[in-house]
């Protein structure tokens, strides 16, 4: 062992976070990151307009299924949203980023609610109330129209 001259300055090792330190080592498994484990919505399923989004489900018949959840991003926008099918002909739309600090939430089908994929592991309801998890509130809802062959999801908050 060299000896440490306490005259001269040491280097302090660089910090890593927990989270960063355990994503790398899940890639280095083969592991997908926590953050990336929502589907994104293929752009052409995809309308945005003012105040709406619109979602054509012959453009992503995957969705039309009960249990399945998508992303919508759209950052020149700020829009960052899952889109669930939660039951026949139910569809909710909810912010996807977690209100403790940004991570990524996806669905828990087995569950049906929504998971942030950080440490943390918030977990919401299909109304976007916290379940439980260190956070700081609720995740915003939006209201959802379902007809025939379209899901629009109003960008207003829901009341």
């Amino acid at each position: 062992m060299a000896d440490v001259n306490p005259l001269l300055p040491v280097a302090s090792a660089p910090v890593m976070a927990r989270r960063d330190f355990l994503q790398g080592a899940f890639a280095v498994v083969g592991v997908p990151p926590l953050c990336c484990t929502s589907r994104l919505l293929p752009a052409t399923s995809v309308t945005f307009e003012a105040d709406r989004i619109c979602i054509d489900l012959d453009h992503v018949p995957e969705l039309c299924r009960s249990g399945a959840a998508f992303a919508v991003v759209d950052t020149a926008r700020k829009i960052n949203l899952l889109i669930v099918h939660a039951a026949h002909n139910r569809y909710v739309a909810l912010d996807r980023s977690c209100t403790h600090g940004g991570a990524q939430c996806t669905y828990n089908k087995k569950r049906k609610t929504l998971q942030c994929t950080s440490l943390n592991h918030a977990e919401y309801d299909l109304n976007g109330t916290l379940l439980h998890g260190r956070t700081h509130g609720n995740l915003k809802s939006y209201k959802v129209q379902a007809a025939r062959s379209t899901v629009v999801v109003f960008l207003e908050r829901k009341a």
